[in-house]
């Protein structure tokens, strides 16, 4: 498809703008500009709210706690936890139906996979297999995991022991066609199957996803559904794409965020939140 063009509303339309982070507010290197840092308190100056809209759990936002400090709430785990940064605590969760965890301990079980599982915002990963992510296409997350990931030798006792506190589980494949395959396998289960990084898939509680994430937070900010503002770059944001009154893909998204967006924006290499936040934002 053709680019979208770069115009739209006035700024004064919009009060909320979330950001996917990695690939989107995340430069290639998984730095911010300062640039971009400082917006964030140029929205919070003017009574505005940005945020955060991630796949991650809370502790993986953690070493960018100071980077973020003018950024009061974030939406974790596709939609499943929101957190208020200020006061360290969580806002709301969704966690998975626990008839659906022996269907999920069965197909990791025929699949060469790295499972990670979240709870109340923490990070659980068998610690044997950080140093190997890359072999799952996820090498570039080996120093994070290896620093705040909580690490287990086993995964499927987790998963047993905790079956009503499960928020998301990613599942990392060496293959886009074994990440398919482990999702057909879930056909029917009662939870929500999303495509993502190269060949990954997200499980979340069902009817949940980054959307619900969304409407969760700025129906507690008193903010209208159609006076925010959604930023990313991949499958798992089209359905935030949906929700916000206004879609904004990065110009490095995948084609399906692409064709769901309203409007391409710069890349996230080129500062397209920072983008994003001046022009319809500030």
């Amino acid at each position: 498809m053709s680019l979208k063009n770069m115009t739209g509303p006035a700024p004064d339309k919009y009060d909320f703008i979330a950001m996917d982070m990695d690939d989107t507010l995340l430069r290639s290197d998984k730095t911010i500009s300062d640039e971009t840092l400082a917006s964030f308190a140029k929205v919070k100056d003017v009574g505005k709210c940005a945020t955060i809209c991630t796949g991650r759990p809370v502790a993986e936002i953690g070493p960018y706690d100071e980077q973020f400090r003018d950024i009061h709430y974030y939406i974790c785990e596709s939609g499943a936890l929101i957190y208020d940064h200020f006061a360290h605590k969580p806002l709301k969760r969704h966690t998975i139906d626990p008839s659906a965890l022996p269907a999920v301990i069965d197909a990791i079980g025929k699949e060469d996979v790295m499972v990670q599982v979240m709870i109340n915002g923490e990070s659980i990963v068998e610690g044997s297999k950080v140093p190997n992510m890359g072999h799952y296409n996820m090498g570039v997350y080996v120093s994070l995991y290896s620093t705040v990931a909580h690490h287990v030798d086993d995964i499927v006792p987790v998963l047993q022991e905790h079956p009503s506190d499960i928020e998301k589980i990613n599942i990392y494949h060496i293959s886009r066609e074994a990440s398919i395959r482990t999702s057909e396998r879930l056909e029917g289960q009662k939870v929500e199957r999303i495509y993502a990084e190269i060949s990954s898939l997200e499980i979340s509680p069902l009817g949940v996803h980054k959307g619900v994430g969304i409407a969760d937070l700025s129906s507690y900010l008193g903010i209208p559904i159609e006076k925010t503002i959604a930023v990313g770059d991949a499958d798992n944001d089209i359905p935030m794409f949906h929700a916000a009154g206004l879609a904004l893909a990065v110009g490095n998204a995948n084609e399906h965020a692409k064709a769901a967006a309203d409007i391409i924006i710069p890349d996230n290499n080129s500062d397209g939140c920072l983008y994003a936040i001046n022009k319809y934002i500030l």
